[in-house]
């Protein structure tokens, strides 16, 4: 018996197999992703680092583990003593040192001939710089001309009147010892007598003629020959005579030392206008000539006008041209030197005690426009007015600029000392920070360890603050590095 057409034959079992193997795969696949899945889920919770854990300990002390301490490089500085002095802080102007910044004036009414410099132009004390024509000069210089005449002529007369002198001294000096007039005349034929020649060689050679005739009747009356009336005749002459040559000699003397300290007076007169005359020029320049190298040789010379730097500096501006007409006092340059500047603040009622300092007291600029650098400036003076609009005084202050890297204009803030200085408990300022009001700094508690100390101050200067309440001598504060500490203080709170 056969089978039906439409029976199915009974399965493989290899076949069933090989149809159940990629559903297996697939189920392993599920459960070892959820036994990996479980593993991740149960793992042990990482642990928290020890800094964590150990600042919690203490919210006010932060501790630093060693390698971010050795990357921080903080710097700590003992609490100390130290002599402290209150300052303040005031705005204040760079100026120019009035005495170094003038305008070089015409001096007199004028044309400009040659204008030597331009602005920028770098001068020197006494360098010309500008040349003018004025008469007025001109006749200044004429009177010169003229005194130097009267001068020489007074010279003249003072050289005759002490030639006149000596020749007289020497005249005497054989008239008392009795020469002979030929011998006399000859010795001074060709010195130089005036008119005391005559004077006295006339009323000698009357004297000499008395005691000749005197000298040669004298054996005449011993012999009778003559009387004795004669003899008191040419006696009485001869008396005459010595007395006249004496009168003569004297008055001769007088004149001739009258004549000389005459001439002296007059020469020193001549030499008061000589120097009248180079003073009043010398006021129209504005400077002093050489007298040695002075040219007076024409007219063009003459009123010839040179102006001269009055001190080394850099020419600011230039006001007029060649062949331009100016007047007596108007400005031909701008000269400035700023080698030294003036610093002006003002110091207002807060700050009254600075009123008492005293010229030459230290002070110091900082200058923003310069990456805020400190230059030393000393007081110049300090004002006695106070100004009603602002119920401040002036104060100004001398700076050195050799390099000029100052500028007139330049904003500057001025440190003042206020009081006296003192000894007080201090540490540096960058060591105290502030926050939420409260001003604290932090004290090395050594091995990384940084407690968070709160502090009141006193005053405070460019180099120290004053601890008045929170610290003792000795403690270990920190210096560099205060600011780091207070970010990770903030960031362990929060």
């Amino acid at each position: 018996m056969t089978d039906a057409p439409n029976s199915h034959p009974k399965p493989n079992p290899f076949q069933l197999i090989s149809q159940g193997i990629p559903t297996l795969l697939v189920l392993v696949v599920m459960a070892g992703g959820w036994l990996a899945i479980y593993q991740i889920n149960h793992q042990r919770p990482m642990e928290v680092e020890p800094e964590v854990v150990q600042a919690d300990a203490d919210p006010e002390t932060v501790v630093m583990p060693a390698g971010k301490l050795a990357v921080a490089q903080l710097k700590t500085l003992p609490v100390q003593q130290q002599s402290i002095q209150h300052v303040h802080t005031v705005p204040g102007r760079l100026r120019y040192d009035q005495t170094r910044h003038v305008d070089v004036k015409a001096p007199l009414d004028g044309i400009v001939s040659e204008l030597l410099v331009t602005p920028g132009d770098q001068v020197s004390q006494g360098q010309l710089i500008a040349v003018l024509r004025s008469p007025e000069i001109g006749q200044a210089r004429a009177e010169i001309l003229k005194r130097q005449k009267e001068r020489q002529i007074a010279r003249q007369v003072l050289q005759r009147e002490a030639t006149l002198a000596k020749n007289l001294e020497g005249l005497s000096s054989m008239l008392d010892r009795g020469e002979a007039v030929d011998v006399i005349e000859a010795a001074f034929a060709d010195q130089s007598l005036g008119g005391y020649r005559q004077q006295i060689l006339s009323s000698y050679s009357k004297m000499k003629l008395a005691e000749t005739l005197i000298a040669k009747i004298e054996p005449l009356v011993e012999s009778g020959s003559v009387s004795g009336r004669t003899i008191r005749e040419r006696e009485a002459e001869r008396q005459l005579a010595e007395t006249a040559f004496r009168t003569a000699r004297d008055q001769a003397n007088f004149a001739a030392e009258q004549a000389k300290l005459k001439s002296e007076a007059g020469l020193a007169e001549a030499d008061r206008q000589l120097n009248l005359a180079w003073q009043a020029v010398e006021t129209l320049l504005g400077y002093n000539e050489d007298k040695q190298r002075a040219n007076l040789s024409d007219e063009e010379a003459l009123s010839r006008l040179e102006v001269r730097a009055p001190f080394e500096g850099t020419v600011e501006s230039r006001l007029y041209a060649d062949n331009e007409r100016v007047s007596r006092g108007e400005p031909l340059i701008v000269l400035a030197n700023t080698d030294s500047l003036y610093v002006e603040a003002n110091i207002r009622e807060s700050d009254w005690s600075a009123v008492s300092l005293r010229p030459g007291t230290p002070v110091f600029v900082r200058v923003p426009a310069l990456e805020n650098q400190t230059f030393d400036a000393t007081v110049h003076y300090v004002g006695r007015q106070v100004q009603t609009d602002t119920n401040s005084v002036p104060l100004v202050a001398t700076i050195n600029n050799p390099d000029g890297l100052l500028r007139p204009g330049m904003f500057v803030r001025v440190t003042i000392p206020i009081g006296h200085p003192r000894q007080a408990l201090s540490v540096k300022p960058e060591s105290v920070v502030q926050h939420d009001n409260q001003q604290f700094v932090f004290v090395d508690q050594n091995g990384g360890a940084f407690k968070r100390v709160d502090v009141t101050t006193g005053d405070v200067s460019d180099d120290w603050v004053e601890i008045t309440e929170g610290l003792s001598a000795g403690q270990s504060v920190v210096t560099d590095g205060a600011f780091l500490l207070k970010s990770e203080l903030l960031l362990q709170g929060e």
